[in-house]
């Protein structure tokens, strides 16, 4: 059996016997209900899989009674434990204890009554408003999650503390050490407690030690806590199954975390009782070693110190699990009694809903702004058109010199660049709003791989403007955490293909919190990233994988390609309650310009924008290919051939409606995207319009006069060489083709 550091027979003891009382009452509580869970999983009365935390008592118990109510926890697939913990601490009547656990067995059974009104279950349980970040189904994933809500908190300036459990197997994780690190780096250390309940096996797999033979292991060293010199912090083992030599590590940590003395790592050696689920047969270890375990059981040790103390008789602690054991039996009625929830409430909280009279208001109130600007934009295009005679090459706007003095002259308008545009958006929104915070790789002092966030750091300083180690997965998941405690943070991917590397923070935590966790959390936060060709940096920083967010619930996704758009959109995306995934084009950073109007003004997101009117057909296209797509249709103009140009401008939520009106007038389709043809967004976006359906009951499918031609990206993996970068994606040729063979 594992050995770990015990605490002095008598510490703890003397914290008062209904302390006391109630450490044993809680770790009943957890007990009972695990075995509880047990049966109704074999009984199929709980569905899905659960991840019994028996055995583990102590940890939770304990270190949850080394925090204020005031502080905050995230918790692992194993949660149930320290959801009971913190429920009970904020639990101050024997009501408000009942109703705790009535919620939790109603979320596992799945019960509109649950925390989470039965949307994320055994593995996802929260409670948001009182500080209990919820458990992920992904082995590490919440350790970022809380290391941005200690970010949050120090930047509040509060004195809260974050305590963040996790088993052994997620310290094999990226996420364990990316998050680790940043805990430890960023602003000198932030106020959090990494909880690591080691109970020897991730799944199947020994930490270190193994008691059969054919089994695997995890780790060449010895302790998790040996980890804690690599990033710089301290580190203690400490006994799992005591829950006060829990209480006494943990609220040193705390105490020091408090004080501002940045993050530790506590390693509690302890034991599950049950396999990894309720399906696991626990081949992997022996019964013998299981025996030596429970001996050790967290409540009898519990039991021992405080009749070995005289603190309590047996009689009195009988009463205390006879009690534990009825609330556990009125919880079980009580969700078993409880309704579960009506299909109508399906779509609810995916989202935070638009307020439709601000959305109109903001619309109204753009409109004549968007209209000067329109003005301007289509004059310098034709300018530039006529000075290349039309050659393709003059598909992006951009000027010289003379030619923005000459515009800016004309017009009285700034003519910026779309970077520039970004910039400023930023600049006003985190005038406007403290808890606007920027963090990611290079966007303080090198001010951005583009310079979208050059000058920054200089006017905000290092707590706005953050730079952080090259961790995507902890930059994301971070910005996650930030957002669920108050802050709006700006995180920034360097380059689109490194979101594959954040894919799990960004689908798993920052888009399905909301809706998992019952829709009573928000995530306001903007995911940064660029994309697309025309550098000849091949695979690896060129793609345009738009499609892969699109498809996901829950996030918003814009796309600019003007320098207004861009920062009206970016402002709006700032102030937006939902995630946000904002891709900008990395030929657009300096490659169009545009005017910016000094005055104040957003551009409210799932609003489309006509480009350029027309009667022949309907192209619809964004960032970079709205470009390519008015070139094509000035081209075709001087042929008599009259199209119409739509920038979606928002991918989710789309503006479908515009789109449709405009094809229900034209009659023809030609939708346009760099991303790649296959499950792209070109052709997502001719479904949705194809099955709109208009006040009148008819489809809009009902008014193409000719099939929908998509023009996107070759299904290739984009290649270096220019020529074949170029033949990779749609060209101005291409989008003149689609349309002719429509008419």
């Amino acid at each position: 059996m594992a050995t770990a550091s015990k605490a002095a027979p008598k510490a703890g003891l003397d914290l008062g016997k209904d302390q006391l009382a109630d450490f044993l009452r809680q770790m009943y509580e957890i007990r009972f209900f695990e075995e509880k869970v047990a049966e109704l999983l074999k009984a199929g009365i709980i569905k899905g899989a659960s991840h019994l935390y028996a055995g583990e008592e102590a940890v939770a118990v304990g270190a949850v009674s080394a925090i204020s109510e005031d502080d905050i926890i995230a918790s692992t697939h194993r949660g149930h434990g320290h959801c009971g913990a913190i429920g009970d601490k904020h639990a101050h009547t024997e009501k408000d204890r009942q109703d705790h656990w009535n919620k939790m067995m109603a979320e596992l059974m799945g019960k509109a009554t649950g925390y989470c009104r039965g949307r994320g279950g055994s593995m996802h349980i929260a409670d948001v408003q009182k500080g209990n970040l919820g458990s992920t189904g992904i082995v590490g994933g919440n350790i970022p999650i809380a290391t941005g809500a200690a970010l949050a908190e120090k930047l509040k300036g509060t004195d809260n503390v974050v305590l963040c459990f996790f088993g052994d197997g997620s310290t094999n994780t990226g996420s364990f050490h990316e998050a680790l690190n940043m805990g430890a780096t960023l602003l000198c250390g932030l106020p959090i407690v990494y909880v690591c309940e080691n109970n020897l096996y991730g799944m199947s797999v020994p930490y270190h030690q193994k008691c059969v033979d054919a089994a695997g292991q995890a780790s060449k060293v010895d302790h998790v806590v040996d980890r804690a010199a690599a990033y710089g912090i301290p580190g203690e083992i400490v006994d799992g199954m005591d829950v006060l030599a829990v209480r006494e590590a943990v609220k040193k940590a705390v105490e020091n975390a408090r004080k501002g003395a940045g993050p530790a790592l506590i390693e509690a050696k302890t034991y599950r009782w049950f396999g990894h689920s309720i399906s696991d047969q626990r081949i992997y270890r022996t019964r013998e070693e299981e025996a030596a375990w429970k001996e050790r059981c967290p409540i009898v040790v519990l039991r021992g110190k405080l009749a070995d103390a005289g603190i309590m008789t047996e009689a009195e602690m009988d009463t205390i699990r006879d009690k534990a054991t009825a609330t556990i039996e009125a919880a079980t009625k009580f969700a078993t009694d409880s309704p579960l929830p009506d299909a109508s409430e399906l779509f609810d909280g995916v989202y935070v809903d638009a307020d439709p009279a601000k959305m109109a208001a903001e619309k109204a109130a753009e409109k004549p702004i968007a209209a000067k600007v329109k003005a301007i934009e289509d004059d310098i295009r034709g300018f530039l058109r006529e000075q290349s005679g039309g050659a393709a090459k003059s598909a992006l706007p951009k000027l010289n010199k003379a030619g923005q003095g000459q515009f800016e002259g004309k017009y009285g308008t700034r003519i910026l660049t779309y970077g520039q545009a970004l910039v400023e958006a930023q600049r006003e929104e985190m005038k406007r709003d403290e808890s606007v915070v920027i963090l990611g790789e290079d966007v303080g002092l090198y001010g951005g791989a583009y310079a979208a966030t050059r000058g920054l750091l200089d006017e905000f300083g290092p707590t706005r403007v953050m730079d952080t180690a090259i961790s995507e997965a902890a930059i994301a998941g971070a910005a996650a955490g930030a957002a669920m405690r108050g802050l709006r943070p700006i995180p920034e991917i360097m380059y689109v293909d490194f979101v594959t590397i954040a894919s799990d923070q960004i689908v798993h935590n920052m888009a399905y919190n909301r809706y998992m966790f019952g829709g009573k959390t928000k995530v306001p936060c903007v995911l940064r990233t660029e994309g697309g060709v025309g550098r000849s940096i091949a695979a690896h920083h060129s793609e345009s994988l738009e499609s892969w967010f699109m498809h996901i619930p829950g996030l918003y996704l814009v796309m600019p390609s003007t320098p207004y758009d861009a920062k009206g959109l970016l402002k709006a995306a700032i102030r937006d309650d939902n995630p946000v995934i904002f891709i900008e084009h990395k030929v657009l950073y300096s490659g169009v310009m545009g005017p910016v109007p000094e005055e104040e003004y957003i551009i409210p997101l799932g609003v489309a924008d006509v480009k350029k009117e027309g009667k022949d057909a309907t192209i619809v296209a964004y960032s970079r290919m709205l470009h390519f797509a008015m070139d094509a249709a000035l081209e075709l103009e001087k042929e008599g051939i009259s199209v119409e140009v739509i920038d979606p401008r928002t991918l989710a939520p789309l503006d479908v409606e515009t789109i449709a009106q405009s094809v229900k007038k034209t009659g023809r389709l030609i939708s346009v995207s760099e991303a790649f043809t296959r499950c792209g967004v070109a052709g997502e976006i001719v479904r949705q319009v194809s099955e709109y359906k208009f006040a009148d009951g008819t489809l809009c499918f009902d008014y193409f006069d000719a099939p929908p031609a998509v023009v996107a990206a070759k299904d290739v993996p984009i290649p270096m060489s220019a020529p074949l970068e170029d033949a990779a994606v749609p060209s101005r040729d291409d989008i003149i083709k689609a349309v002719k063979s429509l008419l």
